[in-house]
């Protein structure tokens, strides 16, 4: 039974008889939907003991009837579904699903009446529903004396169905089975997650096709499949023809088939067809032009990183293919990756704006953040290269077995920090090749010049010797991560509004600072335009669209109260500044600056003591935590 039943006796029972306005008044309904929901449940509220009927002058007036029944029946199970939605967000989901399957039209009393709300309700309501239909290419037709439906093309008419519905129940087990059984015969790799979707929207299909909504035309999706996915997709027709009993024509075989190519593992197929590996030359322009706006942004150079490259081309076919079709694909672990991995979710998000020219939409953070697991591994596998094992050159003046024996003590004391381990004396310096080496360790004096570090040392190192070698061995190639933060460009403490006033504060204070171009805040605006660089927890970190100063920096500002920044409210804001220096090296900046920003008794810390010196010290923890999680 609807909760408010329950506030309405509550409310009877403590106060006395009163009017449906005066009712209405203290639930904030209508006195229409009050007196509406006190007939639905006359019959419910017979059964809980207790009754609410009309009292001639008076109003309405509760009769309880079991005290028992009444007492044990007033607080309902947490979570219990009603057929009547309980709050606004409820009620706009059921109007949209009511909507996409219902033939003709409606008129605003009749959807009034049936959602328990007022006319001026529903009205408010249908505003959050066009809304979200305009993002699957639908829309609502208004026409006077009839009232309203839901225009469109049927495939993204039933792509809206299956993306509400992948959210509310499970999909029948049958289909999922059949489909599952198909895709192992014919060899046809995809995900789980996407045989989920792939059923969910064979289902609605089902559905559709049985009510009368048939595609009538394939509206040129078949010249664009590729004849093995058609394949495919004419097996699993049969196979639901033959189970369900609908007829599956040419146009409902090619939306199978257009699921099938938006879902797809584009590497397994291919190398279980019969075709060559070849990558369509549009997704090579796109994922070139994704690896070159990293670099423009982040100066973060994958330009010769064929894994990366073949990664993206490889995810970027299969969604073309969804972007071109209108298609979604739920990404499970999206909170997780933006948690995790934050710099990667911000560099697929700067690569996605090359995709505008070929989708008529923004991309949607589901997209976004599979194409981050990519950047992610990439940064990965950059970073153990950073961190590779240091390669080291022994000389000691009393001999080669001397040499040898503190080689041999090293690989002990160091382990994976070691690399190769080369010794001579001092004599042999002049034939050595030091272009593999990192550092030099000698027992004597160097009387010569060589291209790397020397670090002088004793045959018999204490352990404060040891310790201090072993953290030059650990340490990363680039120096500390302090060097990018000063105190000129520490606010403590910034009074604005609005994200707006933020971004211009902020500008309008380094460009006083550093040298900078006249349009740095049009930079910053152009990629905020494109997602908003909130990370959650309090903290932003909005950029420049590419790399335009001299050296690299970041303005840290504390702002007084949080703002809103996107979806999310924002109190700590970093503005980084990439140096447009094609050699400069920032994968240690990222990581540990990413760290600090995800970790939120770290963000509270700086916000109750707003000082430099803290943030300083929060910067070295976390530095300090990466090279000893890198190195063991």
């Amino acid at each position: 039974m609807d909760e408010r039943i329950w506030t309405i006796a509550e409310i009877l029972d403590q106060s006395g008889p009163m009017t449906a306005d005066e009712l209405a008044a203290q639930l904030k309904l209508s006195g229409k939907t009050v007196r509406s929901l006190i007939k639905t449940y006359a019959k419910e509220m017979q059964e809980n003991g207790f009754c609410i009927t009309a009292k001639p002058g008076r109003g309405f007036g509760i009769e309880i009837t079991d005290a028992q029944m009444y007492v044990s029946g007033s607080k309902p199970q947490q979570g219990e579904q009603t057929g009547i939605p309980q709050d606004a967000q409820e009620r706009i989901q059921r109007l949209r699903q009511y909507l996409l399957e219902k033939d003709g039209y409606s008129k605003l009393d009749d959807l009034s009446e049936q959602f328990f709300v007022s006319r001026r309700s529903i009205s408010n309501d249908l505003r959050e529903v066009e809304r979200q239909l305009a993002e699957y290419g639908l829309s609502i037709r208004r026409k006077p004396g009839y009232g309203i439906c839901v225009v469109g093309r049927e495939t993204n008419r039933r792509i809206c169905i299956a993306a509400q519905r992948d959210e509310s129940r499970p999909v029948g087990q049958q289909i999922q089975e059949l489909v599952s059984r198909v895709l192992e015969k014919e060899k046809f790799a995809m995900s789980t997650m996407a045989l989920d979707n792939l059923a969910v929207h064979l289902e609605v299909a089902v559905e559709r096709i049985r009510t009368g909504h048939a595609i009538e035309s394939s509206d040129g999706m078949q010249a664009d499949l590729p004849e093995r996915i058609l394949e495919v997709a004419s097996h699993i027709a049969v196979q639901i023809e033959n189970m369900t009993g609908v007829a599956f024509p040419l146009p409902e075989v090619c939306y199978i088939a257009m699921h099938l190519n938006g879902k797809q593992m584009y590497r397994a197929n291919a190398m279980t067809s019969d075709e060559n590996l070849v990558i369509p030359q549009e997704v090579n322009r796109i994922v070139s032009d994704m690896i070159e706006q990293i670099y423009e942004a982040f100066r973060i150079d994958f330009r010769d990183n064929l894994e990366l490259r073949m990664g993206l081309c490889m995810h970027m076919v299969p969604l073309l293919a969804r972007i071109k079709s209108g298609m979604r694909m739920k990404n499970p672990i999206l909170q997780d990756i933006k948690r995790e991995y934050p710099l990667a979710y911000e560099m697929a998000t700067q690569a996605c704006s090359v995709l505008q020219d070929v989708s008529p939409n923004p991309i949607k953070e589901d997209e976004i953040g599979y194409i981050a697991v990519s950047f992610a591994l990439a940064l990965e596998r950059q970073k153990a290269k950073e961190w590779a094992p240091k390669n080291i050159l022994i000389v000691c003046a009393s001999g080669k077995g001397s040499a040898q024996l503190l080689a041999y003590r090293y690989q002990q004391k160091f382990g994976k920090n070691l690399g190769r381990v080369q010794t001579c004396d001092v004599i042999g310096l002049r034939s050595v090749n030091f272009s593999k080496i990192d550092y030099v360790f000698s027992t004597v004096p160097i009387p010569i010049y060589v291209p790397v570090p020397i670090r002088q040392i004793q045959f018999f190192p204490t352990e404060k010797e040891l310790t201090q070698m072993k953290k030059l061995l650990m340490q990363g190639k680039k120096g500390t991560v302090e060097e990018y933060f000063s105190p000129e460009l520490f606010l403590p403490h910034l009074n604005c509004e609005t994200r707006e006033q933020v971004l211009e504060q902020m500008c309008r204070f380094v460009c006083g600072k550093k040298k900078l171009p006249d349009d740095f805040l049009q930079l910053v605006k152009k990629r905020e335009s494109l997602a908003a660089t909130s990370f959650g927890g309090l903290v932003a970190m909005p950029h420049p669209w590419k790399a335009v100063s001299k050296d690299t920096f970041v303005c840290l500002a504390i702002l007084d109260k949080p703002v809103q920044w996107g979806e999310a409210k924002v109190q700590v804001v970093f503005l980084v500044s990439i140096a447009d220096d094609a050699t400069a090296k920032l994968q240690k900046f990222y990581q540990v600056v990413a760290q600090l920003m995800v970790d939120e008794a770290c963000i509270c810390k700086l916000i109750a003591e707003r000082r430099f010196e803290v943030l300083l010290g929060l910067l070295r923890q976390k530095e300090q935590g990466l090279e000893e999680q890198e190195n063991g």
